[in-house]
């Protein structure tokens, strides 16, 4: 069973490819005020400004709040385990993002940990960025 898609438009094309492709992050940079931005937009959320340019994500971050779900979990995820752990990540470039921690015994998960993109997801099918515990073995 495949995971769910998001769905593709001509704002966030260039994310989504960059992830499929490359297993990289794209996180949009505004030229006005110098604003980092995620998830991908039309405006600068802070200045309204257009011009945005798409940039590298360092890849990594800390656990700023997690929940581990154990019910009411899609078909596609059950195949990774009986619970998908989900993370708000700081980046340090910035944003924060919701997003999944895999990899790692859900009882090693913890806020302030420090968490590093994980870079074989893009070729298991996986559509959205996800992250992994640094130093976590792949």
């Amino acid at each position: 069973m495949e995971f769910p898609m998001p769905t593709e438009d001509s704002v966030n094309r260039a994310m989504l490819e960059a992830w499929r492709t490359r297993g990289e992050l794209l996180l949009q940079h505004c030229a006005a005020c110098e604003a980092v931005i995620y998830y991908p937009r039309k405006r600068c959320p802070s200045c309204l400004g257009g011009r945005l340019e798409n940039r590298p994500s360092t890849g990594e971050g800390r656990i700023v709040s997690f929940s581990v779900v154990h019910r009411g979990v899609d078909e596609a995820f059950r195949q990774q385990g009986d619970t998908v752990t989900l993370a708000v990540v700081q980046t340090d470039d910035g944003p924060q993002l919701v997003t999944r921690i895999v990899g790692a015994d859900q009882g090693n998960v913890g806020i302030g940990q420090r968490v590093t993109l994980f870079d074989g997801a893009s070729r298991e099918g996986l559509r959205l960025p996800v992250y992994r515990l640094l130093g976590a073995s792949r």
